[in-house]
């Protein structure tokens, strides 16, 4: 490879590279400024003898300069020649070639401690692609992308002509289609003025956290419960009260022992997030009059409402709050595809303007050609057709599941059953810890979530969660096998 070097500046210039001539003197000389060896007030050659050196045309090495200059890093005055800007930093070339001493460097400015926050904690073993037995993925197999990809075209034509999409709120098509379905499906009352459109639940959820409750100030949750919930309230600044879940749902009673005014509750009531059990209904009205006497708001995350099998979904706790404190959230993530990030709260009517005013400071709405496929997805009632189709194929893969630990996991597993959702835990002998057995059988080829992952305060009893929903059943029983086997080491 022939190579040029100009002696005078030590630099060196590839004839035969990609990158043009004048942009690899560029960054020679702009790194020889940046290391140190040129420094402040040092005069450059001239741009005829620099060509020469290098046996470019002089063009080349005056667009160089150029764009040196225009970045501030070369000075050039009639009669004195080109020299290095005088201001750059004399200690430059120590602090461009120090490595980072840690992931918390002293040198940097001061970091909120919100950012530090991880929901799950150590889920590195996890990496992708997705595995069996990695709970929340949907199927993804089965989804009309021939219908979606024709509304999207339908929607990228029109894009520009939509005078539609400047709402706050959300695209109004779309939060009359949500209007619709939920007022359907979960029997929540609502009008199209009561949906704010929100990039996913987990904005949703922090949306409320900084709308609701001045930092400091205390929510009830579920434990164990939703991790993202919780990073949401504590990245806000609220006091997360962890009140433990029984068969009927979060104990209100131990909430009025560990924190009698709270001032916001966030309850999973059709899936409890993650054991999956149904809220009773005389703990719904006994969390609504706990509600109703402290003047406390309640956020109700239905996730996972479509897909109970064999029975209709049970209605929302919103159809039944009657002093207006519900905010209903929603998403779209599990029933059609987590990239698509699409999610809405249901507001009280009270709240829908100054939540409209909030929300704006994050930002105005997520994508709205996407909001408008999704309006038309809903509508023309493929949505619905499409959770029919996966509710009969995770019925299936739910029990493929449940019939591979029946036949591998006698004396290592025992299942925690709802009939609902897309995951199921099973609780693990005891002795046994979680988080060292997801370790293990990620070893072995098979994903799972630690139990204690979605706890504050620890189980007496340590459990995994399993994912079905996105793995045909010979996929899931294998997985199962080598789960069970690895298990089986670790006694």
């Amino acid at each position: 490879m022939k190579k040029a070097a100009a002696a005078i500046l030590n630099l060196e210039v590839n004839f035969y590279g990609d990158e043009p001539l004048h942009r690899q003197l560029y960054l020679a000389v702009k790194r020889a400024i940046l290391d140190g060896r040129l420094r402040a007030g040092d005069r450059l050659p001239s741009t005829r003898v620099i060509a020469a050196d290098f046996d470019v045309s002089r063009t080349t090495v005056l667009n160089a300069f150029d764009q040196l200059s225009a970045e501030g890093y070369l000075e050039g005055r009639v009669g004195s020649g080109t020299t290095v800007a005088p201001y750059i930093p004399g200690d430059l070339a120590v602090k461009s070639r120090r490595r980072p001493q840690s992931s918390h460097p002293e040198s940097l400015p001061k970091i909120a401690r919100r950012a530090h926050l991880d929901p799950f904690g150590d889920l590195s073993f996890l990496r992708p692609p997705s595995r069996p037995l990695r709970p929340g993925q949907p199927e993804l197999g089965i989804f009309p992308r021939e219908i979606w990809s024709r509304l999207a075209a339908k929607h990228w034509r029109r894009a520009n002509r939509d005078p539609e999409h400047i709402d706050s709120l959300g695209y109004r098509p779309l939060r009359q289609a949500v209007c619709d379905h939920v007022v359907r499906l979960r029997s929540v009352r609502c009008d199209p003025d009561q949906v704010l459109i929100t990039c996913g639940a987990q904005q949703a959820l922090y949306l409320a956290a900084c709308t609701l409750l001045d930092p400091g100030e205390p929510v009830w949750m579920e434990d164990p419960g939703y991790p993202r919930a919780r990073a949401a309230f504590i990245s806000a600044g609220l006091k997360v009260i962890p009140l433990p879940v029984d068969s009927e749902g979060i104990v209100v009673s131990a909430g009025k022992q560990r924190e009698p005014n709270p001032r916001l509750v966030f309850v999973t009531p059709t899936f409890q997030c993650p054991l999956g059990t149904m809220m009773s209904l005389a703990r719904r009205f006994e969390l609504l009059q706990v509600a109703k006497e402290k003047n406390a708001w309640i956020i109700e995350d239905d996730y996972f409402s479509e897909y109970r099998y064999g029975r209709d979904p049970i209605a929302s706790l919103q159809s039944i709050d009657r002093n207006q404190c519900v905010i209903y959230i929603g998403n779209f993530s599990k029933s059609i595809a987590p990239s698509l990030r699409i999610g809405y709260m249901i507001l009280p009517s009270a709240l829908v303007d100054l939540f409209k005013n909030v929300r704006s400071t994050m930002s105005r709405q997520p994508p709205g050609v996407e909001q408008a496929i999704l309006a038309e997805f809903i509508t023309e009632g493929h949505l619905e057709r499409h959770l029919r189709a996966t509710l009969r194929v995770y019925r299936e893969r739910q029990q493929a599941l449940i019939s591979a630990i029946q036949e591998y996991g006698q004396g290592l597993l025992e299942i925690v059953s709802g009939g609902t959702g897309m995951y199921l835990v099973a609780w693990l002998r005891p002795g046994i810890d979680d988080q060292s057995a997801a370790r293990m059988t990620a070893q072995y080829g098979v994903d799972v979530v630690p139990l204690s992952m979605f706890c504050i305060k620890p189980l007496r009893r340590k459990g995994l969660v399993l994912g079905y929903s996105a793995y045909e059943a010979n996929r899931i029983q294998k997985a199962v096998k080598e789960l069970c086997g690895a298990l089986a080491r670790l006694h």
